[in-house]
């Protein structure tokens, strides 16, 4: 009897401490998070998902809010499909929205609390998952105009009144909760939509500090530490539109816990659109746009100690190439971890195999009795793939530094592989693209880019400033080297050649790219000679 007894009271004793134990670790949960910075925010986000073509679709009818969600297809979205994408692996989620619809148009831009609700009811989905959360402002029809570099101030007036309104409401969401200013803000409609102009990216700029000045001026809750992406120009992944991003400032200094959001589908003819099926990680062709983003995002932001999150990326399926969007899934998963920038996989729900915009990863609903949509994830060994890439090596374990790349004619290098780049002939995702700075201009100097293969390379640069993206130029002449050869271009030349089209200082070019003319060519190094 005694012994009962004591098997009886230790089996209440370790109920009493698996109780205690629980409540200790619900508490814990419902712990805030706050004091963190940005980076440290950036550095627990791991990879992220996009609930896209829903609330930043645009076809609602007033006043029944869920025609806006379905109206481009996708279903009402519920804690089940929030659950599926955790279970995925996924550590964060990007809610684009579109707010337009459901503000008044009364000149005060008030905004239908009802949307807001339900906007708040998918945040806590995603909150009831532990999951880091991104909401922004998406296709919004009043701010991507054509006269965005002119008309700024007077859209800057309805995007701080929209800003209010959302910070207030959800400025009592912890730090788990992040604010985009904007999505790709451009010059809609006009030549210059997504590479854009001097004066498109100060209008950007000037957006991103009235979005800045609207949530940290008196901040409620937790806005005065929160978390605030901005993008460039377009969100674009180019070095010059990213170079163009002025950091905003409170107070006469830069504002802190800062974001800089980028996009980037590169290769582009891989990722959007149906021109290149295949993907090889061993193929620098394949692999040199992703690359390139992710150095340019380390020179001009990371080594700054400014976080950066890749907002939107994909890879479209084209006649079901799974094999190589498994490999670009875990090249681009792998990249993300080595720089320490979280990407977020843009999924619009489209099974489809043909179109470019084929960027469906989670299941929006499940049907049991359907046997094609049985599965939670349609391309299930896609989305392990980027999960392992994510998890193949340490975070920012690609920072390091690189080591020089010595001149082969003991000339100041501009770009280097020693392993060289192929292109194929004219115009595609494997030319060299550099920032042009005035100072390699200097009189007296010659380009020069030592290749190898049947074709011819180009220089192309452009410029921003005076709105021309398209000024080739040939070499001056082509010498044999070993087994490689050496185009040479001229400063003179080269600035003559831009001045036919209005360049008239070197300080207005922007790109300075090499590609491949009549044929396929390997590239080793792009240099000057010359003091």
């Amino acid at each position: 009897m005694k012994k009962m007894m004591a098997v009886l009271l230790l089996i209440t004793m370790l109920f009493a401490m698996a109780a205690h134990a629980e409540e200790g670790a619900q508490e814990a949960a419902a712990q805030p998070l706050t004091g963190l910075t940005a980076a440290e925010i950036v550095a627990n986000m791991g990879v992220g998902w996009n609930i896209g073509n829903t609330f930043d679709a645009t076809g609602y009818k007033a006043p029944d809010i869920s025609s806006h969600e379905t109206s481009w297809g996708n279903p009402i979205v519920d804690m089940e499909l929030i659950q599926r994408v955790k279970d995925a692996g996924f550590n964060s989620i990007r809610i684009p929205i579109t707010w337009y619809q459901h503000v008044s148009d009364d000149g005060t831009y008030t905004i239908d609390p009802a949307f807001i609700a339900r906007v708040k009811e998918v945040v806590d989905y995603c909150y009831a998952c532990d999951l880091y959360v991104i909401i922004n402002m998406h296709h919004e029809n009043w701010l991507n105009v054509p006269e965005l570099s002119t008309d700024y101030e007077a859209i800057g007036v309805q995007l701080g009144a929209m800003w209010r309104q959302i910070a207030d409401a959800f400025a009592d969401y912890d730090q788990h909760l992040i604010f985009e200013a904007m999505n790709e803000p451009r010059m809609a409609g006009t030549g210059l939509e997504w590479n854009g102009n001097k004066a498109g990216y100060a209008a950007v700029n000037y957006l991103n500090q009235i979005f800045v000045d609207v949530v940290r001026t008196e901040p409620k809750g937790y806005n005065g530490e929160r978390a605030l992406m901005i993008p460039g120009y377009a969100a674009s992944s180019s070095y010059a539109a990213m170079n163009a991003i002025t950091i905003p400032t409170v107070n006469g200094v830069e504002a802190e816990n800062l974001i800089i959001s980028v996009h980037c589908y590169s290769p582009y003819d891989f990722c959007l659109s149906d021109k290149q099926v295949d993907f090889n990680p061993n193929n620098r062709s394949h692999t040199n746009s992703i690359d390139s983003v992710f150095s340019n995002v380390e020179k001009l932001f990371l080594k700054k100690g400014i976080p950066v999150i890749i907002g939107e990326t994909g890879a479209t399926n084209t006649q079901n190439n799974t094999a190589a969007r498994e490999a670009w899934a875990f090249y681009m998963g792998a990249k993300s971890t080595a720089y320490g920038v979280p990407i977020f996989i843009w999924d619009n729900g489209n099974n489809q195999i043909s179109g470019g915009e084929c960027h469906v990863w989670v299941r929006r609903q499940l049907h049991p009795k359907l046997r094609s949509q049985r599965t939670p994830y349609p391309y299930p060994t896609v989305v392990e793939q980027l999960m392992a890439g994510a998890a193949s090596c340490e975070r920012g374990s690609g920072l390091t530094e690189p080591e020089p790349i010595k001149s082969m004619l003991n000339g100041t290098v501009l770009w280097g592989d020693a392993n060289g780049l192929k292109a194929r002939q004219e115009w595609d995702n494997s030319y060299i693209q550099l920032s042009a700075d005035a100072a390699w201009f200097a009189p007296g100097r010659t380009f020069a880019v030592i290749y190898s293969g049947s074709g011819a390379p180009k220089l192309v640069l452009d410029s921003a400033e005076k709105e021309q993206w398209w000024m080739p130029i040939d070499p001056d002449r082509i010498d044999n080297m070993a087994d490689k050869k050496v185009a040479w271009f001229s400063v003179e030349k080269v600035l003559a050649a831009v001045a036919e089209y209005g360049i008239d200082d070197p300080a207005q070019l922007r790109n300075f790219c090499v590609i491949s003319t009549d044929g396929m060519i390997t590239t080793f190094e792009v240099s000057y000679i010359g003091k």
